[in-house]
């Protein structure tokens, strides 16, 4: 075999369209970061990845679908560092968590990191308007918000939270703070993750 099909066309094997999707999803993360989801058009994304007009049709059934990938990346590039944080430790403190976050996003941050937060923030204000990105949304915030009370729980088991304190309400307190540290890094050019992680511990702990 020649590893043709029967009409002499070659044949794609899935290693190779793995990798023009994800340069097909590299091409619209770049394109929605500088022009945004609604300035930037599928052709925009084709011509981005150096490909035909109709190749990202091969791949996404369009724009919308592209989003939704591009902001899923986003939010694991946000909350990954937190959740692996979780796996390495049986207990951790708010602080930790947050500090831990604030660090992963490094004012040298590779291009395709600092364009996916930019993604990030931007879709944000998108779960406001687009029910096709509200679902994986609220999934993904459901998922890691439980898995960072269950992470307080035990810390309060272990005597590193205070008995009086409410695991889920501070989860979610770490969720906003996250979402307001990441706004500071990309919308106001605060990107000094030590001073950022100083900050948070101090505020938390009242300087301890």
């Amino acid at each position: 075999m020649d590893g043709r099909r029967g009409n002499g066309m070659p044949r794609i094997t899935s290693e190779h369209r793995s990798a023009n999707r994800d340069q097909i999803i590299a091409a619209a993360r770049r394109c929605f970061a500088r022009q945004g989801f609604h300035g930037t058009s599928m052709p925009d994304i084709a011509a981005e990845a150096g490909v035909s007009t109709g190749a990202p049709y091969r791949y996404f059934s369009g724009k919308q679908e592209l989003i939704v990938e591009v902001a899923r990346l986003a939010f694991a590039a946000i909350f990954d560092p937190v959740l692996r944080r979780l796996e390495e430790s049986e207990d951790v403190t708010i602080a930790e968590l947050v500090a831990t976050a604030v660090q992963a996003t490094p004012a040298g941050a590779a291009p395709d990191r600092a364009e996916l937060l930019r993604c990030g923030v931007m879709a944000w204000a998108e779960l406001l308007r687009n029910p096709g990105l509200n679902g994986p949304a609220q999934a993904g915030f459901t998922r890691v918000t439980g898995e960072i009370t269950q992470a307080l729980s035990r810390a309060q088991a272990a005597g590193r939270l205070a008995p009086e304190a409410e695991p889920e309400a501070n989860a979610r307190v770490i969720m906003a703070l996250l979402h307001g540290f990441l706004l500071q890094r990309v919308a106001f050019g605060r990107t000094d993750p030590d001073a950022l992680a100083h900050d948070v511990r101090a505020a938390i702990t009242g300087g301890g």
